[in-house]
């Protein structure tokens, strides 16, 4: 026994707290309207690895994701006084080229289609669902990965 503790003890000499690399969490910038779709964007949070950033208005959401440099942005298509489709353009030019990803009660493929000319990602329906959710975000931050 005593052998195979020095076996794991040599393998492990050396390496140092520094040198383990903890898996880094991803910001998510989100403006979203309704505190249930909130609370599931919180849900999923700790599950994948996300630091979830809310914000309370349009600007908020652009400095945001400029500041954090988040690959993914939720924008609530029904956030009072928002012009979805101008935000979604000016978030996916930004210099790290967002994933807009539109929150709406509403979601066919003539309201993606719009959102995809406007240089968005994707439309989730609302209310939100976790695995749906959580499905999204791994194949945005894919493709973000990929496209750069």
């Amino acid at each position: 026994m005593a052998r195979v503790w020095r076996v794991l003890n040599s393998l492990f000499a050396g390496l140092s707290r520094d040198r383990l690399a903890l898996p880094r969490r991803v910001p998510i910038v989100a403006l979203v309207v309704d505190e249930q779709d909130r609370r599931v964007l919180a849900s999923i949070s700790g599950q994948e690895l996300l630091d979830i950033h809310f914000v309370e208005s349009r600007e908020e959401v652009c400095s945001a994701a400029k500041r954090l440099i988040a690959p993914v942005v939720f924008l609530d298509r029904d956030w009072r006084g928002t012009e979805w489709k101008t935000d979604v353009q000016r978030l996916a030019a930004s210099p790290h080229h967002a994933c807009v990803i539109l929150l709406s009660g509403v979601s066919d493929v003539y309201l993606w289609q719009e959102l995809i000319r406007w240089g968005g990602y994707d439309v989730l329906p609302k209310p939100l669902q976790a695995d749906k959710v959580a499905s999204v975000v791994k194949l945005a931050m894919t493709y973000g990965l990929a496209s750069r």
